[in-house]
């Protein structure tokens, strides 16, 4: 009975020593979890209470609407050179050599004329409108055309025979805008302008020459 009563009393004891075993380790985490909560706080207003060094600066934002325009061209110019132009100061004439007069049975000489005998090499060809420019706004308008370089070799602008075997060629050299600037009146009112093109014919003899995108036309407003 006596052996029972110790056996009951030594599970008792077992019992409390677990209790107070639980009970120390609560009250450890406890006690770390508070000091780490605590160091965490402090850490925290370390950072938020530390000085900083901070600039700062307002900064302006501008926008420019641009006025609208737009640009109306041809897409190929096609341009006739004649003997005229090139100087031949004699294109025809009225049977020379024989006689001027024929009753319905003369007949004409047939002595050969110098064709094309004109020693000018420069020809200067007007193209009295190339372009018109609308605007919707009041600012003035300039218009440029630039001729592009074909030939990187001598940065010419080459119009080029239409032959492919030929090696004969006419040069751009310089382009003239007329009319290019103004400012519009109203958007109705289109700027309108021409070009002259001077050519140097030195290594073209009769034929066609073509030039694809040959002039670049550009119409700018002003802001």
């Amino acid at each position: 009975m006596s052996t029972k009563r110790e056996l009951i009393k030594l599970k008792n004891l077992n019992l409390l020593t677990e209790l107070n075993i639980f009970g120390v380790i609560y009250l450890m985490n406890k006690k770390i979890l508070g000091i780490v909560a605590a160091s965490v706080a402090a850490l925290g207003s370390a950072i938020f209470a530390a000085p900083a060094h901070a600039v700062k600066q307002d900064v302006d934002v501008n926008v420019t609407i641009q006025p609208g325009i737009y640009l109306r061209t041809f897409k190929t110019i096609n341009l006739q050179i004649t003997q005229g132009d090139l100087g031949a100061l004699q294109e025809s004439d009225y049977n020379t050599g024989g006689s001027d007069t024929t009753d319905g049975t003369g007949t004409l000489m047939r002595t050969v004329p110098r064709i094309g005998a004109g020693t000018d090499t420069e020809v200067t060809k007007n193209v009295k409108e190339l372009f018109a420019v609308w605007s919707n706004g009041s600012r003035p308008i300039n218009v440029t055309v630039t001729p592009k370089i074909t030939d990187t070799d001598t940065q010419q602008t080459v119009l080029a025979n239409a032959d492919a075997a030929s090696t004969d060629k006419i040069v751009l050299k310089s382009v003239t805008v007329n009319g290019g600037s103004g400012t519009p009146t109203n958007a109705r009112t289109p700027i309108v302008g021409g070009v002259d093109l001077i050519f140097d014919t030195t290594e073209a003899t009769a034929g066609s020459y073509t030039g694809a995108g040959l002039l670049t036309v550009e119409a700018l407003a002003e802001l």
